[in-house]
């Protein structure tokens, strides 16, 4: 009898601090910076765009990376990865390298609704994909608005 009672204890603590791992990951709250070092090659635009996560938790998330799509005005331009292990501590704010990938080919498709999205003085990215932190996969969906005059 003990040792059961034993083992479900044990098998239930493990369950909590997954369950609170997982839940801090998905309480993190993002927003973005302004693009940055801009380069062509290979038959793409590469960029830089600083991801900045803040933990409202009080307990850390380790990150592993990230894949996301990119998108503006429903259309796709692109992938952004996080492919470097990032900690971010509790009640911590931590900018996340994101390496954004946008080929001629799909900003060629989407070159019509960009020229009319600089028009409107308002650039909205939109980033959808998968958080891999803690040993789980956390999907993210958040779309953050640029004033074109600031890019």
């Amino acid at each position: 009898m003990k040792k059961g009672f034993i083992v479900l204890v044990f098998v239930l603590l493990i369950a909590l601090y997954i369950l609170n791992k997982v839940s801090t990951a998905r309480q993190l709250e993002f927003s973005v910076g302004l693009p940055r070092q801009f380069s062509l090659q290979g038959g793409a635009v590469t960029f830089e765009l600083p991801l900045i996560a803040q933990n409202v938790s009080s307990g850390s998330v380790n990150i592993k990376s990230a894949d996301f799509d990119v998108m503006s005005a429903g259309k796709f331009l692109g992938k952004a990865l996080i492919t470097s292990p990032v900690t971010i501590n509790p009640n911590g704010t931590t900018t996340l390298p994101v390496k954004v990938t946008v080929s001629y080919f799909d900003l060629l498709t989407a070159a019509g609704s960009i020229v009319n999205i600089f028009k409107s003085g308002k650039v909205n990215l939109t980033l959808d994909g998968l958080v891999y932190a803690e040993g789980f996969q956390i999907p993210v969906k958040q779309s953050f608005d640029f004033d074109t005059k600031s890019i």
